[in-house]
């Protein structure tokens, strides 16, 4: 996300930097971060949240489908 001001009550305006550059020397305008919206940005981590749980649901399913052999296995109903 681009470095960009955001306002904070009781201190005013406050830039909220993304890159080195922003936050060494203050100037904006030597802003090197990728033009993110914060839609996009919320878009990329929901997906990655998404992924993950994802694969732990997969685990998990593989975990249960032993389980279930290993009970078939011992004529446990």
């Amino acid at each position: 996300m681009r470095c960009h001001y955001i306002s904070v009550k009781e201190v005013g305006k406050v830039l909220i930097p993304g890159c080195m550059a922003v936050a060494v020397t203050g100037d904006i305008e030597r802003c090197t971060c990728h033009p993110t919206t914060y839609k996009s940005f919320e878009r990329e981590d929901y997906n990655r949240e998404v992924k993950r749980l994802k694969g732990i649901i997969q685990e998990l399913e593989k975990e249960n489908e032993r389980l279930l052999r290993i009970l078939e296995r011992n004529d446990i109903k």
